[in-house]
């Protein structure tokens, strides 16, 4: 019911009318799960944008290694107050951040997403995807979803980055609302420049 409450008072921020699903979160890292299972995989650099109430960030928690790094960025004050208070580990840190105001000093294998872009402006949507594309690795893998009763993209930048870097997509119908996962592939051997993806 709270999460409910927050989805109606700001539908900028918060996408759902629940949180997803533990089926939703196992799909969303399932590429993750699939390089851990490497015995040579070095430590990893993750990224999770927009954790909620920390359903994803608890999935990804469950494959986290005491080498690995998982960042969370969450813009709404409420929902950063609980994954941070939830998930207090040495290599877990949240910031309370819009992600277009976040800079590490590094980049990241993996990156997650749970954000709201049907409810974005095209060119806010855009300027997310550029800065997510420019913290991805030389080879990295991007997980996000959007939920089916949308078309399939509202930003055509999203849809040429799905078109370029796509390498699975798979329908979760236990959700609320079901939703579309994507596994994106970014592997230009160098950082991620937002001009390699051609939006006509």
């Amino acid at each position: 019911m709270e999460h409910l409450l927050y989805f109606f008072k700001d539908l900028k921020q918060v996408g759902a009318i629940a949180p997803s699903s533990k089926f939703l979160a196992k799909d969303l890292v399932s590429q993750l799960k699939k390089r851990l299972t490497n015995d040579e995989c070095a430590p990893l650099k993750i990224l999770e944008i927009g954790a909620g109430t920390g359903p994803l960030t608890k999935q990804i928690i469950k494959h986290l290694r005491p080498k690995d790094q998982l960042d969370i960025v969450e813009i709404h004050k409420k929902f950063f107050q609980i994954v941070k208070t939830k998930y207090r580990q040495k290599n877990v840190q949240a910031y309370h951040s819009d992600i277009l105001h976040f800079d590490p000093n590094y980049q990241y294998d993996f990156i997650f997403s749970s954000l709201p872009y049907e409810n974005m402006p095209e060119e806010v949507s855009r300027e997310i995807w550029e800065k997510k594309l420019n913290l991805c690795s030389p080879e990295a893998y991007i997980s996000y979803f959007k939920y089916v009763k949308f078309r399939d993209f509202k930003s055509d930048f999203e849809e040429k980055v799905v078109e370029k870097y796509g390498q699975n997509e798979k329908i979760v119908f236990l959700n609320l609302p079901p939703a579309k996962v994507y596994t994106l592939e970014v592997n230009n051997g160098n950082t991620v420049a937002s001009d390699s993806v051609n939006v006509a």
